[in-house]
């Protein structure tokens, strides 16, 4: 089954990297620089939905430490074929799928902490598509309506998302 990821805001998963001097943190990017969401990211988001739901049909489909192996794959959610070809020729205007966000940590007095500026890199909202393979697609998509907010600082307003079935 298909899927879109609809982002409204800004929104960051993290590589791990970061960027120096320049920026804290960065996201995770594809070998051509283009923004994507892992699979294994939208995957443990559905499982934390799907135990909610029926942990026993959780452990079936995700399966679980050791005992049982997962009885999905879920595909990496990238751009549309044509936007990434597009973005492949016209380099230059790959920069614009990003920006920074600033952020420092403020005290009980209202003033900055010393040493607490971060800056992290976030893409734009855009829309990305992936494929999932599981034999309970019903089920699958139940959990992908209930995630809203995905990566970094989701409680700080980044990440607002809608995950929807497209065929």
């Amino acid at each position: 089954m298909k899927y879109k990821i609809t982002f409204f805001d800004f929104w960051h998963i993290s590589s791990g990297v970061s960027a120096g001097v320049q920026l804290d943190a960065t996201v995770v990017k594809d070998n051509f620089g283009l923004p994507y969401v892992p699979g294994k990211t939208l995957k443990g988001l559905a499982r934390e939905n799907a135990e909610l739901l029926d942990k026993q049909k959780s452990i079936e489909i995700f399966g679980d430490e050791g005992n049982k192996v997962a009885q999905s794959y879920f595909g990496d959610a990238t751009l549309d074929e044509v936007t990434q070809r597009y973005l492949l020729q016209e380099k230059s205007l790959q920069k614009h799928l990003f920006d920074k966000v600033t952020s420092t940590k403020i005290d009980q007095n209202g003033i900055a902490e010393d040493n607490t500026l971060r800056e992290i890199e976030v893409v734009i909202p855009l829309e990305l598509y992936g494929e999932i393979i599981c034999d309970d697609e019903a089920f699958i998509a139940d959990t992908l309506s209930m995630i809203k907010r995905m990566g970094l600082n989701r409680n700080r307003g980044l990440g607002r998302c809608k995950v929807e079935v497209i065929g």
